[in-house]
């Protein structure tokens, strides 16, 4: 039953404490919506493959494009198919172990997604990625030692807002050539290979498709990311729980490897 694939366990932090803020405060709660819903599946498959650059087509083949886009899209979802899932503040990415595309894919979702929930609503993630024994259906059963790795690394190994690799699965993934422009998204400390906030700015305005794109979406992205340090430094001033200061004050020092 069960199938070699990579997984991604995802988890917002800090989101627990969030959701008790938002019964006296609503704007919170509609950060939080809006948070989930940016995470929900089918947006996620959307974008997945790639988005347009609107601002450079003509008004009047726009609708065309962007019926040509989602059929393409929807061909290469078929042909190399990442299972997404969530749940409350978690979020489940799979991939068949020998799809290149489909578990690349994942990594570049990731690194979007960590941009995304920190630009909008000034939120961080942590998760595991691994590689082994899973049943990851759509809309269906979530489960296998795979699932129970990646939660351990996420919940256990993590610590700080990023997203570890588990040794033998950043091995798996060096052994493909077309890895190499992800090297831009990976760190490393004495223990672990992660990716983090910081490490998702460089990857995606330095090395992803998006990078040579000059699009309306890359300026934001890059935008977002010369302001990071300042939105940092004003949460640290701003007196946190000892706990989620130490979290913040870890990715400042991850800045310097931007």
């Amino acid at each position: 039953m069960y199938r070699k694939k990579f997984i991604a366990f995802i988890d917002i932090l800090g989101f627990g404490s969030l959701v008790e803020q938002s019964a006296q405060m609503p704007d919170i709660a509609k950060s939080i919506h809006d948070a989930l819903v940016s995470m929900n599946p089918s947006l996620l498959q959307e974008t997945m493959y790639g988005s347009l650059n609107e601002e450079k087509i003509p008004k009047e083949e726009l609708e065309e494009a962007k019926e040509i886009a989602a059929f393409m899209a929807a061909k290469l979802s078929q042909l190399s198919p990442v299972t997404i899932s969530y749940f409350s503040d978690s979020l489940v990415l799979s991939a068949e172990a020998d799809d290149i595309v489909a578990s690349q894919t994942i990594l570049e979702l990731l690194a979007k997604l960590s941009i995304k929930l920190w630009d909008e609503h000034s939120l961080l993630i942590r998760g595991g990625i691994t590689l082994g024994d899973l049943v990851h259906d759509d809309n269906g059963p979530l489960f296998g030692p795979a699932m129970n790795q990646a939660y351990f690394l996420e919940s256990k190994e993590a610590v700080s807002p990023r997203i570890i690799f588990d040794k033998h699965c950043i091995e798996a993934f060096r052994k493909i050539k077309t890895f190499e422009i992800f090297e831009a998204l990976i760190n490393e400390d004495e223990k672990y290979c992660y990716m983090s906030l910081p490490s998702s700015f460089r990857y995606i305005t330095t090395s992803s498709t998006l990078a040579f794109s000059r699009s309306l979406q890359l300026e934001t992205i890059e935008k977002a990311q010369a302001g990071i340090s300042n939105k940092i430094q004003a949460i640290i001033d701003s007196n946190p729980p000892s706990r989620v200061k130490d979290k913040y004050l870890w990715l400042k020092n991850e800045m310097g490897e931007m």
